[in-house]
């Protein structure tokens, strides 16, 4: 899945959970669950360049959206779903490591979020384009009721 719904789903579940401590947990955990479902993602291990341009732009267009709905926020709700956000998308960045040190750091992590990914879809295989666009478009309405509620 890509960055900007991980960080949608982990700000929407601040607005459930208070504790900054469970909130994290539950982020990370729900990234984990979003993953299962068949989706789309874009390659970053053809061109480092491209995909800092890639990772970017996700993150950009995620924190945009949040920035624009915080606003209806108090400031420790603001913090709580920066928070959820981050930790929505931390698995991700802990796979980027690995993949970026070829294999020499985090194996075991990236061993997880393999498991989790190949769930449904068998590992290098990818499900139909609308299907892998589908779910993420509902996975980012449904954070985007949650926020907006």
């Amino acid at each position: 899945m890509i960055l900007a719904p991980h960080m949608l789903a982990g700000a929407a579940l601040a607005t459930a959970i208070h504790h900054p401590a469970l909130l994290a947990l539950s982020a990370l955990g729900l990234h984990y669950l979003l993953d299962v479902a068949p989706h789309w993602e874009y390659d970053i291990m053809a061109s480092k360049k491209a995909a800092v341009c890639k990772i970017t732009a996700d993150i950009t267009a995620g924190l945009l959206i949040i920035f624009f709905i915080m606003q209806r926020f108090a400031p420790a709700e603001q913090a709580l779903i920066l928070w959820g956000a981050f930790f929505g998308i931390m698995p991700d960045g802990l796979l980027a490591i690995y993949l970026f040190s070829h294999g020499k750091y985090l194996r075991r992590l990236a061993r997880f979020h393999i498991f989790w990914h190949t769930r449904i879809v068998p590992h290098k295989t990818h499900p139909p384009l609308w299907l892998g666009v589908t779910t993420q478009l509902l996975v980012v309405a449904a954070s985007l009721f949650l926020l907006l509620r």
